[in-house]
């Protein structure tokens, strides 16, 4: 049966596949970008008293299982924050599930929560890039930075975009979205346990919202 719940966006003549698990399945090279997982955040609250569960992260990591298998992934590419504080038990469940996709080739792009020992994250079996990483057409990063002479456009994550929709009388709703502006697109957090930056974009931007396991266009914002 044909997918019918992700939109297919199109950047520099390639075919980019909006997914509502909050990550960009790329067709020609049969790669998934996908930013801000936050593993070991639960454990960071934990540690000050505030009870969450780890198993917030289990079902990302079970999602990212998912999407590898349906869209049949070749390489991922994260863009930054894959785990935000230092080592606790949590990246013992990465590196565990890192064992259940060994042929999959993941490359990670350091995002400023990324502190972890270099060598401790090369066990969970990555390459690793500090800041940037080139893949024409394209140019991934964490943060939007500047980007070296070339006509590339770039992918980065950090801020968790969100954008809301107002109903009638006061009521609105804050949605987890794509933007993609003129040079550059920001992706939604893929961990759970993340908030939004509600973002204002303009009329040459393209907002796409993820409800009700689906992705759709705002309205009325449409990218020439």
């Amino acid at each position: 049966m044909e997918k019918t719940n992700y939109v297919k966006h199109y950047i520099a003549g390639e075919a980019l596949c909006l997914l509502p698990e909050r990550a960009i399945f790329w067709e020609r090279r049969k790669s998934l970008f996908i930013a801000d997982l936050h593993l070991g955040k639960s454990g960071h609250f934990r540690k000050a008293g505030i009870a969450v569960s780890s198993l917030i992260h289990h079902h990302d990591l079970e999602r990212l299982s998912g999407i590898i298998t349906e869209w049949k992934v070749a390489c991922v590419y994260l863009l930054g924050d894959l785990f935000h504080s230092n080592h606790n038990s949590e990246w013992k469940h990465f590196t565990d599930w890192r064992m259940q996709h060994p042929e999959v080739e993941i490359h990670l792009i350091k995002g400023n929560h990324d502190i972890l020992d270099d060598s401790m994250i090369c066990s969970g079996k990555m390459v690793v890039h500090d800041t940037s990483y080139i893949l024409e057409p394209f140019f991934l990063s964490h943060q939007t930075v500047n980007m070296p002479p070339g006509n590339y456009y770039q992918f980065n994550g950090h801020i968790h975009p969100g954008a809301r929709l107002h109903g009638k009388g006061l009521q609105s709703l804050t949605f987890p979205c794509y933007f993609f502006g003129k040079t550059g697109a920001i992706l939604p957090s893929f961990g759970g346990f993340t908030g939004h930056v509600v973002l204002h974009p303009s009329g040459d931007d393209a907002v796409f919202i993820i409800y009700n396991n689906s992705v759709k266009q705002m309205p009325g914002l449409v990218r020439q």
